[in-house]
């Protein structure tokens, strides 16, 4: 099997949104984030590949090998944008609402900020440094 995958690889091949690379001192890298066409996880779902064979250098990096499959690799978030994400996307599975394509339901932060604060998962004080650094975030991007 070649390293770097084909085109017709990489379009049959799982997505993985909003992922990131996390290099735990027990084991090799693996990839964090939401999956979307995969065979055995739900769709949206939030988990983590098994450990990463091999990765596209590019970048942005298009796609990743693991142990058991190759992704393709979509958008990226920041960190306190990816946090948002998650807990959004945890409580709307706890309130059996609908996930959206988006992870945390679509792309309106400032509403899954508000859906958390209303749901009120973490202290108000965890939550304020999750927005603050959020608008930290994206003053940077601009």
């Amino acid at each position: 099997m070649s390293e770097v995958p084909t085109e017709t690889d990489l379009a049959a091949a799982p997505l993985l949104r909003g992922w990131v690379l996390e290099s735990p001192s027990y084991s090799r890298p693996w990839l964090y984030g939401w999956f979307f066409g995969h065979p055995e996880i739900d769709e949206g779902d939030h988990s983590h590949t098994s450990p990463v064979l091999h990765m596209d250098t590019g970048t942005p990096a298009r796609w990743a090998r693991t142990d058991s499959r190759l992704y393709r690799l979509g958008e990226t978030y920041p960190p306190a944008e990816r946090e948002i994400r998650y807990w959004a996307q945890k409580l709307r599975r706890r309130r059996h609402l609908p996930l959206g394509e988006a992870p945390g339901g679509g792309n309106d932060i400032d509403a899954m900020i508000a859906f958390i604060r209303e749901e009120k998962p973490l202290r108000e004080q965890k939550l304020t440094r999750m927005e603050h650094g959020y608008r930290a975030e994206q003053n940077r991007i601009r």
